[in-house]
């Protein structure tokens, strides 16, 4: 006999399993899952792709785990096995049938290229990829709606560590050519607690990161969302601690050849969710940027 599932209706969209990955990862939900299969889980779901199309083994794999995992995992999910799961993913691709195996394979055909060009070929489409990707998850109800927070809220605050922190500087510099009352949390280098100490119920905080986590990072997540601080998280997986105290969590998959995380899709996910918030702001926007350009020609700046 089949054993008894954590959830009696399984979802049966993408959309409804991130949404229960999120519940998931936030404790709302029933079903329970440890860390490694959670992590699992929400990979899965941030790459739908090759998910449909890889076989179980080379999937489990990729993920480091073993088979037997996505099939129990399946199970406890509510499907009746990895098969029933993963027509969720093939149903959601269906449309886009051979995208991505035909991109794969214009770059793994390159045999007779040196090798500076199939490197610069391959971490190319692999970044092309990404961008891709995360562009079709987008919820443009999401964006609108962290576009709204951005825009309104007294004070805005953008945090990233390590990698992270180049993209949090470039989002707080064309932010604050917006609109005042916006910079980096640490933008003194006087550290999280203190950024976070200058901080209200309202105020807003776009925290940027993906695996491995910084401490600081998820703590200030935490502590933010206890103050009632608007959290807008771009992070890599719906199972990122960043995500699960965020009011609205965008994902950038951040896979590749590259000896870092890939950063190319936070960057457009920066600049999507920036020009949502310029045409919100409307000629708010268009005054704060002349104002900026004067300063810069008083200041004689720009050869």
């Amino acid at each position: 006999m089949h054993k008894q599932t954590d959830t009696a209706m399984p979802p049966s969209t993408l959309s409804g399993l991130k949404a229960l990955v999120a519940d998931i990862s936030s404790g709302k939900a029933q079903i329970h899952l440890g860390g490694r299969t959670l992590r699992t889980l929400a990979a899965m779901v941030a790459d739908p792709h090759h998910t449909a199309v890889s076989p179980i083994g080379k999937l489990a794999e990729n993920h480091q785990v073993n088979a037997s995992t996505l099939t129990r995992l399946s199970q406890r999910l509510g499907y009746t096995g990895f098969a029933a799961l993963q027509q969720v993913f093939r149903r959601h691709i269906s449309d886009r049938s051979g995208f991505y195996s035909e991109r794969a394979g214009r770059l793994t055909a390159e045999t007779g290229q040196d090798p500076t060009t199939q490197l610069i070929r391959r971490i190319g489409g692999e970044e092309l990829s990404n961008i891709s990707a995360m562009l079709e998850e987008l919820d443009p109800v999401a964006i609108e709606a962290a576009a709204a927070i951005i825009a309104g809220a007294p004070h805005v605050c953008i945090h990233g560590a390590r990698q992270s922190a180049s993209v949090a500087s470039f989002m707080a510099y064309a932010l604050g050519m917006l609109r005042n009352d916006a910079a980096l949390l640490e933008s003194q280098q006087q550290g999280v607690a203190h950024g976070l100490a200058q901080m209200a119920d309202g105020d807003a905080l776009v925290l940027i990161g993906s695996s491995p986590y910084t401490r600081a990072t998820v703590a200030a997540a935490r502590v933010a969302n206890e103050q009632g601080i608007q959290i807008i998280a771009l992070t890599d997986s719906l199972a990122s601690p960043l995500a699960a105290n965020a009011t609205h969590s965008f994902i950038t998959p951040t896979a590749g050849s590259f000896y870092s995380n890939c950063m190319a899709s936070s960057a457009v996910l920066v600049e999507i969710l920036l020009s949502a918030v310029a045409r919100r702001l409307e000629q708010r926007a268009v005054s704060a940027l002349n104002r900026h350009e004067a300063l810069i020609a008083a200041l004689d700046i720009q050869i």
